[in-house]
């Protein structure tokens, strides 16, 4: 049975912005950063009899190495937390999800590579502008550097994210380099940035065998390198991963709106595999529909869907030829000036794949879902990746709130999706 959980509902979710502010620390108290060496792998079962069992685990001390440094700290854990590709050689992405694999104190990967990479490599990765979305933005620098000054800012932008480098580097930069470390060279630049995070990660290993807590390993999306946080909601469960497309099944939705979170989550199980129909022109057709089958009544409110304590919000989702799942654009989540951050309270995330129907619209499918509760690192999440864009018809001056598709592999869904290890 799922355990109705209260966390983060104690406050409301700007208040926990707010105090997250405040108390930028809690990350060095174990609360915060999920793109690090520190997951929640080690606190969930993928292989349990229900998604997020709770277990009473107490504290737990949990050990976090960094690039300069061990540190060992304590932090309370939830047992109720389980925890067509694109060639980008002439426009690589530079905005990564972050990965440190530093294991031992004397070896930083990207310093170690920054050094063996030609200087107009260098100047070029010095001159990149940060995303928006990067933890620690930068602004580009205002001249040129020379290479001294390049290989400076490269190492202080990227020491501690491995995958960001590598993901902002073309094909071409990529070859360069493996021939450099003395790494097979050949192949395009997806297989190539996995074999230079593998070069990276044993050097910083030193020769000593760790495990995906303290070194996590990326998988390839889109043709970059992700790290997939351990997930920290309930999901349910799957016989292998990552998760098959779901059969077709036929539609069974209750006959009254769902009275628990348990019936919610019951009704969500019963809509994995049944197909939604064609969409049409309304962007929010499939959403509309995927909420009927889970029995929640429509009100039309500012306040979060089901009985205004859990918001339902469908995320596309695309499956690779490798069989990895990922989120394929930032789902909207609210007018601006309609409370927004109201409705990522507690909201029950449906991973919905569209499905090619020849000679007619696409149809769609429910491959998954995934109940997320707000808590300080959601809401650090959320300060990160909430941004606001143009929503309606061309020439619109409505805006609306979205969130950013990186934010699902920090929360913790992609995990559910493709697993962890």
């Amino acid at each position: 049975m799922h355990e109705r959980g209260r966390v983060g509902r104690d406050r409301d979710p700007i208040g926990a912005i707010v105090d997250d502010d405040q108390h930028r620390g809690a990350r060095d108290r174990g609360r915060g950063d999920p793109e690090g060496v520190v997951g929640g792998a080690m606190h969930g079962d993928m292989s349990g009899d229900r998604p997020g069992q709770r277990r009473e685990l107490g504290r737990e001390p949990v050990a976090v190495l960094a690039i300069d440094r061990a540190l060992m700290f304590e932090r309370p854990v939830d047992g109720r937390r389980a925890r067509g590709q694109r060639e980008c050689d002439d426009d690589p992405d530079a905005s990564a999800h972050d990965a440190n694999v530093a294991c031992c104190a004397q070896v930083n990967a990207v310093a170690h590579m920054t050094t063996r990479m030609t200087p107009a490599t260098v100047r070029r990765l010095a001159a990149l502008r940060a995303n928006r979305f990067e933890r620690t933005p930068r602004a580009a620098p205002g001249r040129t550097l020379d290479t001294r000054e390049a290989t400076e800012r490269v190492i202080a932008r990227w020491s501690d994210d491995l995958c960001g480098l590598l993901n902002a580097m073309t094909r071409c930069e990529l070859a360069d380099l493996a021939r450099a470390l003395r790494v097979e060279a050949a192949g395009r630049s997806p297989a190539l940035r996995a074999v230079l995070w593998e070069r990276g990660a044993e050097l910083e290993r030193h020769g000593v065998e760790v495990g995906p807590a303290l070194q996590p390993r990326p998988v390839v999306l889109g043709g970059h390198l992700v790290v997939q946080a351990a997930p920290r909601g309930l999901f349910p469960t799957s016989e292998a991963w990552p998760r098959a497309l779901p059969p077709g099944v036929s539609p069974a939705p209750p006959s009254e709106e769902p009275e628990t979170v348990d019936e919610l989550l019951a009704a969500a199980d019963r809509v994995i595999g049944v197909r939604l129909g064609g969409r049409g022109r309304d962007k929010g057709a499939w959403g509309l529909r995927a909420a009927s089958l889970l029995g929640v009544v429509e009100r039309g409110l500012e306040e979060p869907d089901w009985r205004g304590d859990v918001e339902v919000k469908t995320v596309p989702v695309a499956q690779e030829a490798s069989g990895y799942w990922r989120v394929v654009e930032d789902p909207a989540i609210a007018m601006v000036g309609e409370g927004g951050l109201a409705k990522l309270a507690r909201t029950l995330w449906l991973a919905r794949a569209s499905i090619a129907v020849p000679g007619a619209d696409d149809d769609a499918t429910i491959v998954s879902w995934y109940l997320l509760d707000w808590d300080s690192e959601v809401a650090r999440l959320a300060r990160r990746y909430l941004h606001e864009r143009p929503k309606g018809p061309a020439g619109t001056a409505a805006r609306g709130m979205y969130l950013h598709k990186r934010f699902f592999a920090d929360a913790g869904m992609l995990a559910s999706l493709n697993g962890w290890s």
